[in-house]
């Protein structure tokens, strides 16, 4: 079941992580989106405090270092991607059909795909999240399938990841996993 008290509270939080785990450019790491990180309500002392060392840590970096780090961890290597049905599907006929209600949500909820990205993509799932006019609408529990695909993706992800879990990246991912996971309420079965 979903919270969406949860997920309206985190809608920020998806667009600065969709920044932070897509392909970096200049305006990635800039002054305007430390400090909405710095202001985010929405996150723990803790948390925001792992995102500010994180992003204080690539920050650091001369642009053309980070973008040779991305590219080298998602691109240039099989056991990670950020397209987050892949893990799961490979290029199967079913990943197609993935693709293809991941497509027809974004547009039911009034987001459209301004990119050449496939729709599985994790910084384009993130910005559906923030994005989406879900809220009052009597289908919002068909986005259980966005927060499943993600849940999916980074679980294989994460456990790929294992050799390179101290990377900036990935600990953004841990934290985008787990910031999803806090959007899923258990049900409660009463026994007779």
């Amino acid at each position: 079941m979903i919270d969406f008290e949860r997920l309206t509270t985190l809608k920020n939080t998806f667009v600065i992580l969709a920044w932070l785990i897509d392909y970096p450019d200049k305006e990635t790491f800039s002054d305007e989106l430390r400090q909405q990180v710095v202001h985010d309500q929405a996150l723990s002392t803790v948390t925001r405090g792992e995102i500010l060392s994180l992003f204080d840590e690539l920050a650091s970096l001369p642009s053309i270092e980070r973008q040779e780090m991305y590219t080298h961890l998602f691109e240039m290597n099989r056991r990670y991607t950020l397209y987050m049905s892949y893990y799961k599907m490979t290029d199967s006929r079913e990943r197609g059909t993935i693709l293809a209600r991941l497509k027809v949500l974004y547009e039911m909820f009034g987001v459209s795909e301004a990119t050449s990205e496939l729709s599985d993509y994790l910084p384009l799932l993130l910005e559906f999240l923030a994005y989406g006019d879900y809220l009052n609408d009597p289908r919002r529990q068909d986005i259980q399938l966005v927060l499943s695909v993600i849940e999916d993706g980074t679980y294989t992800l994460l456990k790929n990841a294992v050799t390179d879990g101290d990377n900036p990246y990935i600990q953004l991912i841990r934290i985008t996993r787990s910031l999803i996971g806090s959007c899923i309420k258990m049900e409660v079965h009463e026994d007779a």
